[in-house]
């Protein structure tokens, strides 16, 4: 009797041992699959802003990357066709000199084409440099030039301390600062920036 209550104990015991393996299998496979699903996913990928080309190289930027560059903040605004002044205020971004700096085999001179998602625009050397027309601050509607400015060319991220809206203006702007807040030309400011390419002769 001993031996066959021993019997059946140890079938049970088997069984139990079984069926709590089969559970175990059962439950981490999912779980398993779904690890290595997680793996081959890349994690907190972030998509560029910005990309920056030059004959085969192409770089990308981050608005993070783009912010770790040295900051520039000024003022500016432009004058549209129709005689009203806009986009008075203070920007903050990358000056295109440093940003085009980052890739070292740009000779000293070269012309730019900037991208944007409405078409683009060339700037020739001197207005990289800022060396631009400027208009008269407090009188729109006054067609005639009141000189020649030495402004800087931003990449703008940032107007008013707050991020550019990308509904208007895009994540990323051109733009013409100085210490004064000089009106530039309308037609120099280039919104929704998304690349920009080199072109040496």
């Amino acid at each position: 009797m001993t031996i066959k209550t021993n019997k059946i104990l140890t079938a049970v015991i088997a069984i139990a041992i079984i069926a709590s393996v089969a559970v175990l299998v059962y439950v981490n496979l999912p779980k398993q699959a779904e690890t290595l699903l997680e793996d081959n996913t890349p994690h907190n990928t972030i998509p560029p802003v910005l990309t920056l080309i030059y004959d085969d190289e192409e770089k990308n930027f981050t608005l993070a990357e783009l912010e770790r560059l040295e900051p520039y903040t000024k003022k500016g605004g432009y004058r549209t066709e129709s005689g009203f002044i806009k986009g008075m205020g203070n920007y903050t971004g990358v000056n295109i000199t440093t940003l085009i700096k980052t890739i070292d085999s740009v000779p000293l001179q070269y012309i730019i084409q900037v991208i944007s998602e409405d078409g683009n625009l060339s700037y020739n050397y001197s207005t990289i440099l800022g060396d631009v027309t400027l208009y008269d601050s407090n009188n729109g509607s006054n067609p005639n030039p009141i000189g020649k400015g030495n402004m800087t060319m931003v990449l703008a991220y940032q107007y008013e301390g707050n991020w550019l809206n990308e509904t208007s203006d895009g994540k990323l702007k051109i733009v013409f600062l100085d210490e004064k807040g000089s009106i530039t030309k309308g037609s120099l400011w280039w919104k929704k920036v998304t690349s920009i390419r080199i072109i040496t002769e």
